[in-house]
């Protein structure tokens, strides 16, 4: 094992301790979602910095090819996934306050 891989499988073990923690105290709004989305990029991370080759070998038992880059491919997919997740919440927290400021607005004119 290079240094290299020692010093990315750390960093990926703290941030996925940290996670872990952030889940079981529910700080910071930490929803299953991202609990489990966070827990399996750094979880990845980590196994492909100690073990290298399990990307080579998950890609041949998927049957997706023979290199990595089908790896990349799905890690693509699964980005672009979570962004289109938050877009849709960002969607409806515009349609909220929408609302809110509305309702608030109706509100002072009645009063006056």
């Amino acid at each position: 094992m290079t240094a290299y891989q020692i010093i990315l499988a750390a960093i990926a073990g703290i941030f996925l301790t940290s996670n872990i923690a952030k889940f079981l105290d529910r700080r910071h709004g930490h929803t299953l979602f991202k609990f489990i989305a966070s827990s399996t990029i750094w979880g990845g991370i980590m196994t492909f910095s100690i073990m290298p080759t399990a990307g080579h070998s998950l890609s041949q038992a998927l049957g997706l090819g023979e290199n990595l880059n089908t790896l990349i491919f799905i890690g693509f997919i699964i980005v672009f996934a979570i962004i289109f997740r938050l877009l849709s919440t960002i969607e409806q927290l515009e349609r909220s306050l929408s609302e809110f400021v509305r309702r608030d607005a109706l509100r002072q004119i009645n009063r006056d």
